[in-house]
């Protein structure tokens, strides 16, 4: 009989249990949601649990970046073989599954059977919490998973599907679930149903999600056996994993039921199968059917609103239709790159014979729904009234059936980090997926090419500071939102978190909510939550390190020849540090040019790179009043005025800068915020004042 932990079942789960009942083998439950007293039912790997009424499978505080985590059922294992051992034992599973993104997606969760129920070592990122990279393929692993794949990993053509495992992550016969438009992270429920039937023997993934833009449902059937790759006692459950970009991987409601394969039952059970699961899904669709008419009728409302928020008049308003085609309904294969407000898309525009990136703004970003429709309105409304050379252009936009879509010009070259990290043992940006293009077939990012680009960068944020008619703060400067033409001309993009600010007589503006990217942040963002033209100045300072340097500012670095003395970056020979104490390390001894890039193999203008290392630790500057303003630095980087002459030993950071306060050692921004704090390192954006 079957053991029903909670009399609130739905009515579709509790049909088709009783339905099945009357074939039921040894193992049968049901979950409609999970409280603390459940926990006594699952095995917990270290982190997980239960949280707000679901299964937790990696943790959902704390450090979750590079996290793995399985929850198993405990009270009773999967038989291989019904009680005679005269036939092998078919099951149905139905459950909610629900993956949210903190700052990107990644890296999905599976539903697995196993007879090894412990968490392997070193199973996040890639590894979704099955195997790692010693045990991949194993035999001895003793599992089959059915993944839910929300990362693009090499040997994959798609970063967004469902996929059969064995004893491996590497999928047989993926199915792509965007070509359904069904969102594994968009935040969105997803009900699944996995029905094996051991006589065929098959295994059959059915999924549901219904979301802002409609019903979406996706299938895949795998002709399989389980029997030759797991023993009896098999463990059911759940894996997931984390890795550089994170996620919330949830459970949130599950029912299990095995059903008995007796030869004289085959040909009843073939038929009653494919019946429940019938209706099952019939009454979930009746159920999505209204959810999604009134739905309908509050996004309509809401998409006029937003429509009336968007001042824009020069860039062409598309129809969803055209951009769908123009991106071949924004296939994989057509995806360059994704950062933490969207995708974007490489796309033709038969109409206007041109070539464009087509970049689709998450609307659910995160636990605040309305947060990309704000950076959507931000991104129109605010580059659409620019008009500068080292700005990317806005082509258009487009919302239309629950999409947001920013159509800018199309650079072949793709964005700077792509080429500052084409070597082998270069970190590659955080914000950006690795390039695909082998090293050896990347330009060469000379010296002259990337002084080129930090001059193109300082006069883009000139322009923007001083130069349009409403002073604007980009807010998230850095090599990936850089992009690049033929003629290695910088473009500085993405303007999701721009803000314009109010021109008075006042001399300093910020806004009331901090953004950015970990590494590029100011230290008075930590205790103002505020952003200014100086944290703009700080980012950009940051940048024409990184340029110079080739090292990515999230990433540590290894000082190896200072003398005796410390300071605030301190300690023993050898210890790492990040860019901007590094850097100040190297001016305090003298030593600048040997920071310089080794890919450039001292093949740079000494005169330039000193140049540009004092513009950007003065940019650097702990104290936001000392920094130059962008207009100086342009003229610093052309020559007009002497490059700034900052102290030898980088000053203490003292707040407020009044200096009435007593000195404040900090490590460097880049570890102040974590992943629980800030997510993807920036806050939700709030109205703009002046102070």
């Amino acid at each position: 009989m079957a053991i029903l932990h909670s009399s609130g079942i739905s009515f579709a789960a509790s049909f088709a249990l009783i339905i099945l009942d009357r074939t039921c083998s040894c193992l049968q439950f049901a979950y409609p949601s999970f409280d603390t007293p459940n926990s006594a039912d699952f095995n917990f790997s270290a982190g997980s649990g239960i949280a707000d009424g679901s299964l937790q499978i990696t943790p959902s505080t704390g450090d979750t970046s590079h996290r793995s985590g399985r929850v198993l059922y405990a009270r009773e294992t999967l038989k291989l073989w019904n009680s005679r051992r005269s036939a092998p034992t078919s099951f149905m599973t139905e459950f909610v599954l629900n993956i949210v993104p903190q700052n990107g997606s990644g890296e999905g969760m599976a539903f697995i059977l196993t007879n090894n129920p412990p968490l392997p070592s070193n199973s996040s990122g890639q590894w979704l919490g099955i195997c790692n990279n010693r045990t991949d393929g194993d035999p001895k692993n003793r599992i089959v998973a059915v993944e839910f794949d929300t990362s693009k990993s090499d040997n994959e053509a798609d970063g967004n599907h469902v996929g059969l495992d064995v004893n491996s992550i590497r999928s047989l016969e993926p199915y792509p679930l965007s070509n359904v438009s069904l969102i594994l992270s968009s935040g969105a429920d997803v009900r699944v149903s996995i029905t094996y039937d051991a006589t065929a023997p098959s295994l059959t993934a059915y999924l549901v999600q219904i979301d802002a833009t409609g019903l979406h449902i996706g299938s895949q059937a795998w002709p399989f056996d389980i029997s030759p790759f797991l023993l009896d006692d098999i463990y059911v459950g759940f894996a997931g994993s984390t890795g550089d970009f994170t996620e919330l991987n949830q459970i949130k409601s599950w029912n299990f039921t095995t059903i008995n394969d007796d030869v004289e039952r085959r040909h009843g059970r073939k038929v009653l199968l494919p019946l429940v699961i019938l209706l099952v899904f019939a009454a979930c669709s009746v159920l999505v059917f209204f959810v999604w008419r009134r739905s309908t009728r509050q996004r309509r409302l809401a998409y006029r609103n937003l429509e009336m928020m968007i001042d824009a008049h020069g860039p062409v308003r598309f129809k969803l239709k055209e951009l769908r085609h123009a991106t071949a309904s924004f296939s994989s294969s057509r995806k360059l790159g994704r950062g933490g407000f969207g995708t974007v898309y490489h796309g033709y525009l038969s109409s206007m014979n041109m070539e464009v990136a087509v970049k689709r703004v998450a609307a659910n970003n995160n636990a605040n729904s309305n947060r990309g429709e704000q950076e959507f309105v931000a991104e129109v409304n605010t580059i659409s009234k620019l008009s500068h050379r080292n700005l990317v252009k806005l082509i258009g936009w487009c919302h239309e059936g629950g999409e947001l879509l920013l159509v800018y010009e199309y650079f072949p070259m793709g964005s700077l980090d792509k080429l500052l990290y084409a070597g082998v043992d270069r970190p590659a940006s955080p914000s950006t997926p690795p390039p695909e293009t082998a090293a050896d077939d990347m330009p060469e990012l000379t010296w002259e090419r990337r002084y080129k680009i930090i001059c193109g960068v300082a006069s883009a944020l000139e322009y923007l500071h001083h130069g349009s008619s409403k002073r604007i703060l980009h807010r998230d400067v850095k090599a990936s939102n850089v992009m690049l033409d033929e003629e290695y001309n910088a473009r500085l993009g993405d303007f999701g978190l721009a803000r314009v600010i109010q021109l008075d007589e006042v001399t300093h503006h910020s806004t009331q909510a901090v953004a950015g990217t970990r590494g590029y942040m100011a230290y008075e963002c930590f205790f103002t939550g505020r952003a200014s033209l100086d944290t703009d100045v700080y980012a950009f300072g940051v940048f024409v390190m990184e340029v110079l340097t080739g090292r990515n500012p999230s990433s540590s670095v290894t000082y190896h020849n200072y003398q005796d003395h410390c300071h605030n970056a301190g300690g023993q020979r050898g210890q790492p540090m990040y860019i901007v104490d590094w850097m100040w390390r190297h001016y305090d001894e003298g030593t600048v040019l040997e920071a310089a890039d080794a890919v450039l193999g001292g093949a740079y203008d000494d005169d330039q790179v000193e140049r540009a290392a004092r513009l950007a630790l003065a940019c650097c500057h702990p104290s936001p009043r000392e920094r130059p303003s962008m207009r100086t630095a342009v003229q610093v980087l052309v020559g007009g005025a002497p490059a700034p002459e900052p102290p030898f030993e980088k000053p203490a950071f003292v707040w407020p800068p009044d200096g009435k306060q007593q000195e404040i050692e900090l490590p460097h921004v880049g570890v102040l915020f974590t992943g629980a704090q800030l997510g993807s390192c920036s806050m939700t954006s709030t109205p703009i004042t002046g102070r």
